[in-house]
């Protein structure tokens, strides 16, 4: 059993050691300029920088999240699935990876792989993006002749607005 006190100086001596230049979690010190260039909407730039993150922790969940979505925005939509596969195999009950996913099927023209992927899409803090995602799965269901772009753009209305 590790004391708190040893825990403690166990972490300042890896602070020290290292420099003071790296995160003593050992995550990586891109993924706070990736986020930064996500939230500038700087797609290209995140994208490679959670690409670098992802080089020193393949499990980085978040990371992978995040380039998917920037391989969205991107247009590169084959990546971006690719991505977000891998994510909702692993966790399926990530939200964020489930949408987009979904929406790279549907910009690809795959609305049955999309609405098979937002059978199971709950997201309570948008509302108004279920309530579009459903809509589109009962039209669907219906036999309504919808195009992937109709559904991507619908739904990504309903996102910008939340």
């Amino acid at each position: 059993m590790i004391s708190r006190r040893d825990l403690l100086f166990g972490m300042a001596r890896r602070l020290r050691e290292s420099g003071g230049d790296k995160p003593v979690s050992g995550i990586g010190a891109d993924i706070g300029a990736a986020d930064a260039a996500y939230v500038r909407k700087d797609f290209g730039v995140a994208r490679d920088l959670y690409k670098e993150v992802l080089k020193e922790n393949r499990a980085h969940k978040e990371a992978r999240i995040r380039q998917g979505m920037c391989h969205y925005h991107l247009g590169e939509y084959v990546q971006a699935k690719d991505h977000l596969l891998m994510v909702c195999k692993q966790h399926p009950g990530e939200y964020l990876a489930c949408l987009y996913l979904g929406l790279a099927y549907a910009r690809r023209e795959q609305l049955e792989k999309c609405m098979e992927v937002w059978k199971g899409f709950v997201d309570r803090d948008h509302i108004a993006v279920m309530r579009e995602i459903n809509v589109h799965r009962a039209l669907f269901e219906t036999g309504e002749p919808l195009t992937g772009v109709d559904v991507a753009e619908a739904v990504e209305k309903a996102l910008s607005q939340a």
